[in-house]
């Protein structure tokens, strides 16, 4: 029984579902908006809510926490210089989820378009 279990899993073993969601997260980092599916974008808003604001207090050790979880370091670079700066007085929702409407082709999924605010 899943009860209180609030982790989406996504049909993936928890290594696979952590990777995606660090692939994922820094893709919006680096294009600001992509287009996925509308589970995976409920996932990451969770994700990426969570991981700004740890970054907009970060210290050292967080720094280099980041640096190993995203996969480049151009987007470590530009979540910290550009991205943490623009939402240094906000206090949450870094994150906007648009539902497309239009299914994917081969499976017909929901798709949504998930962006930085």
């Amino acid at each position: 029984m899943r009860h209180r279990k609030k982790v989406p899993k996504l049909s993936r073993t928890t290594a696979h579902r952590k990777a995606t969601l660090n692939n994922l997260f820094t893709a919006l980092i680096m294009e600001e908006s992509i287009v996925t599916t509308q589970s995976k974008a409920k996932a990451l808003k969770r994700y990426a809510d969570k991981m700004i604001s740890r970054a907009l207090r970060a210290n050292l050790n967080t720094k280099r926490k980041f640096r190993s979880k995203l996969g480049t370091k151009e987007a470590y670079y530009k979540l910290f210089e550009t991205i943490v700066p623009q939402y240094k007085d906000r206090n949450g929702g870094y994150v906007r989820i648009i539902k497309t409407g239009i299914p994917r082709r081969g499976d017909g999924s929901e798709r949504s378009v998930i962006e930085l605010t």
